[in-house]
């Protein structure tokens, strides 16, 4: 995040040797959110409970990533109806990339992570970008840090990964013990042997808008337009979207192959309208070691009440 620049109102003529003296501390203390130490109000910020923090400081870095991505078609009109405004969809508005991420280590403290996501195109003021509609994770840490730092619209659910040998992957989500265990979404990834043709979309930053409920009858639900990847590409994306890069290159290791993709519908969780109607293409990367650059802030665009 880029601190802001320092600012100091002069005193007047008499007082100059005195304002000088006292520039520093005046600068530090008259800049928004800079503590007294020079680091950041967000740097500094400890969620609750304080003595037991449900997840660490940002950046969120991701070591031994795999990430599954599938191009799917969905029905005419399902993408729209899911979207949040002021987001719009983008291109023909029909397309989505279901992503299947694995992290068995996140910060280098032990979170072993899993998601299941589904991403969009869309617009936001003619600027073309991503935004997440739903997704399932497996972690409380990431959980919490997704909804409340982002705005990600993140749902618990038991995720499971299996390996067949050389052949593949297959992926499930289950809803908690709460609700019953019931299916959500179940994924078979067979690895090809011939390179894709396919043209994905163009995804650009990702754009949430964070939604915070009001906590009392007089006021007003609070709406900000987050966007991670905007000011600091290096510093965010998509959490456990590894990097792709040339085939056998270092630590990333990249197939195309096919998928079958089936969602299911819960009492909370209707997920079958987006079909699919068809899987266009299907792809996996495995980085071993660290990812570059890791999980950082975003910037808040806009904030509005309703």
């Amino acid at each position: 995040m880029k601190r802001s620049a320092f600012v100091v109102t002069t005193a007047c003529a008499a007082a100059a040797l005195a304002a000088l003296a006292l520039m520093p501390l005046m600068s530090m203390l008259s800049t928004p959110g800079m503590a007294q130490d020079g680091t950041t109000a967000a740097e500094k910020f400890v969620p609750s409970p304080i003595f037991s923090p449900p997840y660490p400081t940002l950046p969120h870095t991701f070591r031994d990533l795999h990430t599954i991505q599938i191009l799917c078609q969905a029905p005419k009109g399902a993408i729209k109806r899911a979207l949040v405004p002021p987001l719009e969809p983008a291109g023909d508005g029909d397309k989505f990339v279901l992503l299947l991420g694995w992290a068995p280590d996140v910060k280098e403290m032990g979170f072993n992570v899993h998601e299941i996501a589904i991403n969009v195109p869309v617009m936001y003021e003619g600027k073309l970008g991503t935004t997440t509609l739903i997704e399932y994770i497996d972690s409380d840490m990431g959980l919490i840090a997704g909804r409340e730092i982002y705005g990600w619209p993140k749902k618990m659910a038991e995720i499971t990964w299996m390996q067949h040998g050389k052949s593949g992957w297959s992926v499930a989500a289950h809803k908690m013990k709460d609700q019953g265990s019931i299916p959500l979404v179940k994924v078979d990834y067979k690895i090809g042997d011939k390179p894709s043709t396919v043209q994905w979309p163009e995804m650009g930053p990702t754009y949430l808008v964070r939604r915070i409920p009001p906590a009392s009858k007089t006021m007003k639900a609070l709406n900000q337009m987050v966007c991670v990847g905007c000011a600091s590409p290096a510093d965010s994306g998509i959490p456990l979207a590894a990097p792709g890069g040339p085939a056998g290159a270092g630590n990333v290791k990249n197939t195309n192959g096919t998928a079958t993709v089936q969602f299911f519908d819960g009492p909370n969780d209707p997920l079958t309208f987006f079909g699919p109607v068809k899987v266009l293409d299907a792809k996996m990367t495995i980085m071993e070691g660290s990812m570059p650059g890791g999980l950082g802030l975003g910037e808040v665009l806009k904030q509005w009440e309703e």
